[in-house]
């Protein structure tokens, strides 16, 4: 572009120095098709539209389509468009992601590439950047938009089995150590009937079977609230493999939510990891039930991330239970429980808390800690690590 002006200027100066006709007729061309071409590619850009279609969330190892839609609304064609996407490398796979395509004059056109969510995480796609130019190679113009769309890929959820746990005990409705109610969906037995006894626990088979009035008995339960916490502490990680270890720790927080959420209780989520939108610790979740909320712990999980951190988990938990309703169950995920934490653990299990501990990591004292736990009212159990998982066919 620069060069062709100074081309058109030097041949107006030779033209005007040697008075040649047809020069300056040179001149006259080159220049107005200069000026049109600019005025030309600068309009089309103008009138041109872009949208980005596609789903703000995926599940891991889910395929994202993505179209680049384009509507010129302008009377003039784009001879040839190259855009060029900047994505995410941890969701592109392919060289769809520059393209050249051409648009007609009031027209659409579009382009479609995808996204492959092979790890969890939070994204950002996009801006794309456009050029162009005009049919002689005179000007080229460009645009960047620069709106990138947010795309959340979820962690990955296992059952309790795959993840080396028992499937009932202890999680599902929680044995209460006191008797808060009893609940008439689970059934423990029968005994004799008492005066005060309500009519509707009368157990009438059984009564009609033993010729005695019988009732039906109830195990005492409660059905209260749940807390995943979950330590991202990065110092409290082995150096080698730290971040498979983390993620595993995800993936694991996010199994015990998703089971929880399964049986109608209410979670919730605290963690001291960093959320990648605003790079300060993820405020915690408070406990609620149904699929929204479990949603909610997924999005969340979906942007966490490991953060150094000098307090220790011994220092950290305390001011994490502060409020916490009395009963309320305590699923701790961490790469390795230490005494000092442990007995932070024991303080919140005497205030009415049900403790239990998920280890994601190997820990060379875990026999010792597990043996201590029990003493102390809290129950640890180690994991499968997901490198164990490929024997399990997932």
């Amino acid at each position: 572009m620069g060069n062709l002006f100074w081309a058109i200027l030097i041949l107006f100066l030779v033209g005007a120095i040697m008075r040649i006709d047809w020069v300056y007729y040179l001149v006259y061309v080159l220049g107005g098709v200069w000026i049109f071409s600019h005025w030309w590619i600068r309009r089309v850009l103008e009138k041109l539209e872009v949208q980005r279609l596609m789903v703000d969330h995926a599940f891991l190892n889910e395929k994202v389509p993505v179209t680049l839609r384009f509507v010129n609304h302008s009377r003039l064609p784009l001879p040839w468009l190259q855009l060029q996407e900047q994505a995410p490398l941890d969701v592109r796979d392919a060289s769809d992601y520059n393209q050249v395509l051409t648009v007609g004059s009031q027209t659409k056109a579009e382009h479609v590439y995808t996204l492959y969510c092979k790890r969890r995480g939070y994204y950002q796609v996009g801006p794309l950047v456009l050029r162009t130019g005009d049919l002689f190679g005179f000007v080229n113009g460009s645009r960047q938009e620069n709106q990138p769309m947010p795309l959340i890929v979820y962690p990955q959820v296992v059952s309790l089995e795959q993840l080396g746990l028992p499937s009932r005990s202890p999680f599902g409705t929680i044995a209460s150590r006191q008797r808060l109610f009893e609940d008439p969906a689970r059934v423990a037995g029968v005994r004799s009937y008492v005066n005060g006894d309500s009519q509707r626990t009368i157990h009438w088979k059984a009564s009609a079977r033993e010729d005695e009035l019988l009732v039906k008995k109830f195990q005492p339960a409660i059905a209260l609230n749940v807390v995943v916490v979950l330590d991202l502490n990065r110092n409290a990680y082995p150096y080698r493999g730290e971040f498979g270890y983390s993620e595993w720790a995800i993936v694991v927080a996010a199994s015990i939510a998703k089971h929880m959420i399964d049986q109608r209780q209410a979670v919730g989520l605290v963690t001291n990891g960093e959320d990648a939108t605003t790079e300060q610790t993820m405020p915690p979740i408070s406990p609620r039930n149904g699929q929204g909320q479990l949603m909610n712990i997924l999005s969340a999980l979906a942007r966490v991330a490991m953060r150094p951190r000098d307090e220790t988990l011994a220092e950290w938990l305390p001011a994490q239970f502060t409020g916490l309703e009395w009963g309320a169950t305590i699923v701790l995920v961490t790469p390795k429980l230490e005494e000092a934490g442990l007995w932070a653990l024991h303080q919140a299990y005497r205030r009415g808390s049900n403790i239990i501990v998920l280890v994601c990591a190997p820990q060379p004292d875990f026999e010792e800690i597990q043996s201590k736990s029990k003493r102390l009212g809290v129950q640890v159990y180690k994991t499968i690590w997901e490198k164990d998982l490929a024997a399990l066919q997932l």
